[in-house]
């Protein structure tokens, strides 16, 4: 049985209860900027059966693209996440990150967080940052949304848990299917989920995925469905049916 060690502001305090199926509750944008509400997706996602939830880290002017400061509402300061990281322990669920620039990966380091994400887009963007990241030895997963199928895993190393995932969303359960594997084993063991509903994660789990994660949202609402990640987010109900379902597989 695997280990994974929760942090409160860089003490190394403790495991969860670690089941066959690791279900990653992702916060994403979804928190909105809003640390109120954000404490609140850990505290569903906590009752949902989420084993961890997961934030990202960014600089929103680092990022490419031209739209870089209407995001800028979402980009999370050190001391948020240490807040969250302490909110998280006190709820009895682990909480890691994904970082997008050397500085935030170096909040990580300094927090001793002993997971961490490198997303698709790394890989395109910045492939020394994701470098960096594995040679840090720390337990990393790695979503394979950017990488060709055609050309060598990016990595070797025994600490990187590579996750198949599409890199747009909402997508539909029907795209998910036509590009999912038909078995995941490894090294290819985790899923990251961008379709609506949790029908995709469900099959995943069926072809042998081990560690699904899934964008987590307060309501479907939010936003228009047709342009946010709300739309391919679970919310609690849909967490609670998802985390039933692994563990109905368990058993």
């Amino acid at each position: 049985m695997k280990k994974v060690y929760f942090i409160d502001c860089g003490a190394n305090i403790g495991q969860s209860n670690m089941k066959n199926i690791y279900i990653i509750s992702e916060l994403c944008g979804q928190w909105g900027g809003s640390m109120e509400k954000a404490k609140t997706m850990i505290d569903q996602s906590k009752e949902g059966g989420a084993d961890a939830v997961k934030v990202q880290l960014w600089d929103t002017w680092k990022l490419p693209g031209d739209d870089r400061g209407k995001w800028e509402y979402l980009s999370m300061s050190k001391d948020q996440l240490i807040e969250l990281m302490s909110y998280a322990y006190k709820k009895g669920i682990v909480l890691f990150a994904s970082p997008f620039d050397e500085e935030r990966f170096g909040w990580t380091i300094d927090v001793d967080l002993e997971v961490n994400k490198i997303a698709s887009s790394m890989l395109e963007w910045d492939k020394p940052l994701c470098d960096k990241m594995v040679e840090s030895r720390v337990k990393t997963y790695c979503s394979l949304g950017k990488w060709s199928r055609q050309d060598p895993l990016p990595y070797t190393q025994d600490n990187v848990i590579y996750m198949h995932c599409l890199p747009f969303y909402p997508h539909s359960h029907k795209v998910a299917m036509e590009n999912m594997p038909w078995k995941f084993s490894d090294p290819i063991t985790g899923y990251s989920d961008h379709s609506i509903g949790i029908e995709s994660a469900k099959e995943a789990i069926k072809r042998g995925a081990t560690t699904i994660e899934k964008h987590f949202t307060l309501d479907h609402k939010l936003q228009s469905p047709t342009e946010s990640a709300h739309a391919c987010s679970m919310n609690l109900e849909q967490l609670k049916e998802l985390r039933e379902f692994c563990d109905d597989r368990d058993t």
